[in-house]
Order: C-alpha cells, then structure tokens, then sequence
C-alpha cells in the first residue's frame, strides 16, 4: 500500500511540469492551446487545465491529474506513475508520434491565415466621416485623442463571435458576440512585399460601458474571466502598423511598444514626434528569446519533488538564433524607441526590455528604453493628464502628478510632423495571390 502522503504529493505536482517532461510540447503551458499528445500524437488534441491540474487527450478520452497523464502516456500501473512522480524513478518521455511535416504545418498556417484574412476583410472602416464609431469611443473612454492620420491597420465591426473551448470540452463554441477592434498584423518585409504581408487579425472584444472599454467575457462553464484579445492566424515576427515612416526614403524614429493602446498614448504625449508608430503584440515577440535564464529576486516555484526554489527569467542578453521575434532592419530607421510598461513585473519586464534593446542594437540600431512611471503604462498617464486638464475628473494624486511630469521631461525635442496622405501609405498584402485592396469588403463589417 502505498502512503496517503506520497499519493497526494504526486497529485499535486503541476500538470504542466510533467507534460512537458513526458514530452508535450511547450505550447501547452498556455490555457486552451491544443498541441500534439505525448502518447498518440495528433494536431492539437491535447490540453491542459493549469486551474484543475489535470490534462484532456480529446481523440482517447483520457484525461485526469498528473498521476493518470503518466500512465496514459506510458501505460503502466498506477504504482510506477507514482514512482516517476516522486522521484523514485526518473520521469521518462514517450517515445514521440512522427513529427509534422514542413507541408502539414504550412497548410494549417494557410489555413489560420485565410480565417483571419475573412474575418479582416468583414471589417468596416473606423474613420467616422466613413461611418466609423466603435474605434473612435473606445479610444475616447481611454482619453486618446482619435488618430489624425489614417491607420490602415485598424478596422472595426459592430458585431463578432467570441469562440470559446471550455476547458471540460472538446469543442468550440460561440459564448459571446459584441463590437470589436480588428487589427491586421503583417510579417516580416520579403522581396516579393516588400512592406509585408498579412499573417493574422487582432481582435479586441469591446464594452463601452466598461471603464476600459473591454468586454468582460466569461467561461460559461467554469465563469473563468477570458481575455478580450485574441489573434487568428500568426504572431511570430509580426507587428500592427500604427503610423507609416513620415519621410522618404525610411528614417527618423521608430516607436516600438506591446499594445495599440499604449502606442497610441505615447503619440499623444508626444505630439511633436512624427515618428513611425508601430505595435509588437506582445513583450516575448519584441524581446526575442533570452541567451540564458537568471533567478528572479522574489517570485519561488515548487518543484516535482516538493522543493521551492526561486523561479527563473530570460535574461538580458538576447538568443541571436531566434528568427520568429520581430525583425526591424537597421537601415529603416535612425533611433528605435522601445517603450517600457511600469505597472507589470518589473524584475521581468527590465529584463525583456533590456533584451530587445540589446537585440537591436547587436543588429545595428541605435535604441532606447523610454519606461512608464512606476506602477503604470502610458495610457494611465494619459488618462491621469487629461483629469489634471480637466477640473471635472477631480485632483491627482501628488504622487500621479510627479509621475506624469517626469515622464515628461522624457519627451525628445523633434521635427514638426508632416501628415501623410493616404495615397502615400502603402497597402498591406495579403499575399498567396490575393488582390482584395485594404479596404475590400469594409462596407460589409457593420451590423444594422
């Protein structure tokens, strides 16, 4: 009989932890992304529930805690699974299912890109002389100035489906359906398009009534609060057009921060800066892979034989090998501004920052780190400037205020801006012989 104490300890050791040691693969550390299974291989059949602590093969029907994720994946008794568990006996991989090829994998990114490329194309135009609304309030509510230039990148639609795999089930569904801002990423600039091509949409489910405009969308099964972003197609070494270079030939500065949101606040703290505005969707695609992993001063982890240990970090120097973050040639531009959001981790966050920068400037850019106050982003200090302005939003905190006017005092003294016209913004392909325009279709992406 094996000891209660010994049965729990393997019980509860992290599902992630020992999938990834019986070789699944790492995409499934993130919630509701399918991967491989370890023991029967397959597309994505195989998902974890970090919250439950236990896993789903949906084509065997296998499923529960660590314990029985072992024996699914080595068919053996429940006695050795505790053994590899704790410690007795090594965890061992599966032997894997045969690889993917290069032509599976392509087919299913085409096929994720055309879905994504419908959904864009369903989009409806968000400058309000052309009937946009939904862009313009959302911004509003978040005290940015509406662009005064043309953002091709950016659509809107009065009504999108919200699909949605429960974590207890094996298919998606739709579980909410709302206003949303849609953003077309473009991968990397290739001879043929030169300015990029459209890999995926970037969608932002809205709730004006909200105060920060998102939808709150819940899992209907669990009431999970989901994230109101998600993105159709491909990410990797993509980014979302903000502004377009302001001269000809490229040059000047690039600003290069997460969010369309933060982005955007930036420009408007920064009305003198012409600068090419761009998005990088998230801190992992700026940064890129980290040369090494350093331990983080606070933040612990237990490990699978029960043992806290302090969690590890990529660290400051930047995987030069890392081909799939985002990749800005050096010749572009003359100065990359990377912006720094203050109210994350910021152990964590410096140390992505400092990468990206030191990826950049390895590849010949000339780049710095321009950091929200402490314990904001820049949308706060936007949001906190305007209620400054404006005496019906009430006083700041002495604390805000001095946050706001020392970042400020950051601002970089720069030419006036030359708005281009919308003729002069080059169009984003779609690539694989499309020919639908940017604007195809605009007229069918509002609801009545």
């Amino acid at each position: 009989m094996i000891p209660a104490e010994i049965v729990a300890r393997a019980r509860d050791m992290s599902i992630v932890d020992v999938a990834l040691a019986l070789g699944a693969a790492a995409g499934c550390k993130i919630d509701e992304r399918g991967v491989p299974c370890p023991c029967c291989g397959g597309r994505d059949r195989f998902s974890l529930d970090k919250g439950k602590n236990v896993f789903l093969c949906r084509a065997s029907s296998a499923g529960g805690d660590p314990i029985a994720l072992v024996q699914h994946v080595h068919q053996c008794s429940f006695t050795d699974a505790i053994e590899q568990l704790t410690g007795e006996k090594p965890i061992a991989a599966a032997r894997r299912a045969p690889a993917q090829s290069d032509d599976d994998k392509n087919e299913w990114r085409e096929k994720a890109r055309l879905r994504a490329w419908k959904i864009w194309q369903n989009g409806a135009p968000i400058e309000p002389e052309r009937g946009g609304h939904w862009l313009r309030d959302y911004l509003a509510l978040r005290a940015i100035p509406f662009p005064s230039w043309r953002i091709k990148a950016l659509r809107e639609m009065s009504s999108l489906a919200y699909w949605h795999r429960s974590k207890a089930g094996d298919e998606f569904k739709v579980i909410h359906t709302g206003p949303a801002m849609l953003a077309a990423i473009t991968g990397p600039a290739t001879p043929e398009y030169p300015t990029g091509h459209f890999i995926g949409v970037h969608r932002t489910w809205l709730d004006l009534s909200r105060a920060n405009g998102k939808a709150a969308i819940s899992d209907p099964a669990t009431g999970d609060l989901l994230d109101a972003k998600k993105v159709e197609g491909s990410q990797k070494g993509g980014k979302i057009v903000l502004r377009e270079p302001l001269t000809e030939p490229m040059g000047g500065v690039c600003v290069l921060g997460e969010g369309i949101e933060t982005v955007l606040s930036w420009a408007a703290l920064h009305p003198d800066q012409g600068a090419t505005l761009l998005c990088g969707l998230n801190i992992g695609n700026i940064s890129g892979k980290a040369a090494e992993q350093i331990p983080h001063p606070s933040l612990t982890m237990t490990d699978r034989i029960g043992r806290k240990r302090r969690q590890k970090v990529g660290g400051h120097e930047p995987d030069l090998s890392d081909t799939d973050c985002l990749q800005i040639p050096a010749d572009d531009f003359e100065r990359l501004i990377l912006l720094g959001d203050g109210d994350s981790d910021r152990f964590t966050t410096q140390a992505a920052m400092m990468r990206a920068r030191n990826r950049f400037e390895l590849t010949g850019h000339d780049a710095a780190i321009d950091w929200a106050p402490d314990g904001m982003d820049f949308n706060d200090v936007l949001r906190d400037r305007a209620r400054l302005i404006s005496p019906l939003e009430g006083e700041m905190s002495a604390k805000t205020t001095e946050g706001v006017a020392g970042h400020q005092a950051l601002a970089p003294s720069g030419p006036e801006p030359v708005e281009p016209t919308p003729s002069a913004l080059p169009g984003i392909s779609p690539s694989r012989g499309e020919t639908d325009c940017i604007d195809a279709g605009a007229k069918t992406g509002r609801a009545a």
